[in-house]
């Protein structure tokens, strides 16, 4: 989630008269200038870098159309080396294997440009061309390099700290935070959309009074830095405050949309703290208006409304043919995505579509990919596997697949909220066997990460009190609908 998803769809970048006109008069020598924070750039003027480093703001804060502004950028300045590495890594960002041949055209612009780039660009480069090969931990070495000698590199702190998050390491998340934490102050541009990522890391650490301050000064800072509202967000969720959550959110609701498709997981959150306090109708209200209105294939949208729908089904909504429109985004994009995150909820809308054929084809594609490819690939798989069990009434078989993985299944990436889901189904697969025991023990170990304070562990040994008094099926459904 780091931001350079927009609602412009990326192009195979084609030279123009004016692109051919402009590196010919460029190549003998490319020069360099300075950004806001003091890094030496490519390929630029000093007009010219002002609109880069307002480029560079805007993607991160989540402003469409940063893509056709860079694209205009790059006619004027076909030598600006980061131009062509931050436009691959939009491409990679958006999450498809289809954009690596587009990020393979900015990767060949950039890299004929090495000869003349800084060692710090040279390293963009390398790190471009490691994602786009599919070596992750080669591309995050690189970018851990890059914020160790140039800490006051938004660029590559953005990027790492977004991709931790899809590689589920939250840990170094927190630690790429930290060990740039004393090169920034508010002094500095992009103060705020340095916040938004330590203070979501600390959340994800169980910090949650720091992860809470440093969210509120970023949003001091942009009261719509979405990245530093979603990390709120989950400290809300974390502690179990609902209602501030919600009221948070709605006080910025009329300018959400203004934002780019990530605007949809905000929707996604006020859903969340609306369904804790049992205004289902409304929770789905939302699914048809903000977070699933039309077809997406994106892979966040459909992460977004599957992972509601099933959340809304376990409450005994009825969502109707809501599923359809998740499940042919799904069988679109079965083997387009590249984060695997993705897999599971596309199994929950093929699942749920009543078509065995398109589940039971596409866990043999996912199979086959996982045998053939990373861990992170065969867990997606099957989790997949056991999400079909389950809509298929093989509760045990779901329940046994799951309580083997569970411990493996932050690895998929997401956040605690997002990974709640997986504890969702396990908790559901027993109630429905009317195995009250292990219902317990599942909502019990729900619950383990979300204790910081003296005041949460005393809401925790409460809650610990309630489900110890869960005798059927509606109250764990209950447990369920109050959140993490």
């Amino acid at each position: 989630m780091t931001g350079l998803k927009t609602t412009v769809k990326s192009v195979i970048f084609t030279p123009t008269s004016k692109y051919l006109e402009n590196i010919s008069l460029m190549s003998k020598q490319l020069f360099s200038v300075t950004d806001a924070r003091g890094l030496s750039v490519t390929g630029l003027s000093d007009t010219q870098i002002k609109t880069y480093d307002q480029i560079l703001l805007d993607t991160y804060h989540y402003v469409p159309g940063t893509a056709d502004e860079l694209k205009s950028l790059l006619e004027e300045a076909p030598e600006f080396v980061l131009g062509n590495v931050l436009r691959g890594y939009s491409t990679m960002t958006d999450g498809s294997v289809s954009g690596k041949t587009v990020a393979q055209g900015y990767l060949e612009n950039a890299t004929k440009l090495t000869s003349g780039a800084t060692p710090r660009e040279r390293l963009h480069i390398a790190a471009l061309g490691h994602w786009i090969s599919g070596e992750h931990e080669a591309r995050n070495a690189v970018w851990e390099d890059i914020i160790g000698k140039w800490p006051a590199d938004l660029l590559a702190y953005r990027q790492l700290t977004g991709a931790l998050f899809w590689n589920g390491d939250k840990k170094r998340q927190l630690a790429a935070a930290v060990q740039t934490l004393p090169y920034w102050s508010a002094e500095i541009p992009g103060y705020g959309l340095f916040l938004g990522p330590l203070a979501f890391a600390l959340e994800e650490a169980g910090r949650f009074g720091l992860a809470e301050r440093y969210a509120r000064e970023a949003l001091e800072i942009n009261s719509t830095d979405l990245w530093s509202l979603h990390a709120l967000a989950h400290v809300f969720e974390m502690q179990g405050r609902s209602t501030e959550g919600e009221a948070h959110i709605e006080s910025v609701a009329d300018k959400l949309n203004d934002y780019n498709l990530f605007r949809g997981h905000i929707w996604w959150h006020l859903a969340l703290f609306k369904m804790a306090q049992g205004k289902l109708d409304e929770v789905l209200g939302l699914v048809d208006k903000e977070i699933y209105p039309g077809t997406s294939n994106f892979y966040l949208d459909i992460q977004n409304a599957a992972s509601m729908l099933s959340r809304l089904e376990f409450q005994g909504v009825n969502v109707g043919d809501r599923w359809d429109r998740i499940a042919k985004a799904s069988r679109e994009t079965l083997s387009d995505h590249t984060v695997l995150f993705t897999v599971p909820h596309q199994a929950m809308a093929l699942a749920r579509s009543g078509e065995e054929t398109h589940i039971a084809n596409a866990l043999d594609q996912w199979m086959s990919a996982g045998s053939n490819a990373n861990g992170q690939s065969l867990l997606a798989a099957k989790v997949a596997e056991a999400i079909a069990d389950f809509h298929l009434g093989r509760f045990s078989d779901a329940l046994d697949k799951f309580a083997r993985l569970r411990f493996e299944l932050p690895d998929l990436g997401a956040s605690h909220a997002q990974q709640d889901i997986y504890y969702q189904y396990m908790v559901m697969a027993a109630i429905e066997q009317e195995d009250i025991p292990r219902t317990k023990s599942l909502l019990r170990e729900r619950i383990a990460n979300r204790a910081e304070t003296e005041a949460d562990w005393t809401e925790a040994r409460a809650r610990l009190a309630e489900i110890e008094r869960v005798e059927s099926k509606a109250e764990a459904i209950m447990m369920l609908r109050r959140g993490i």
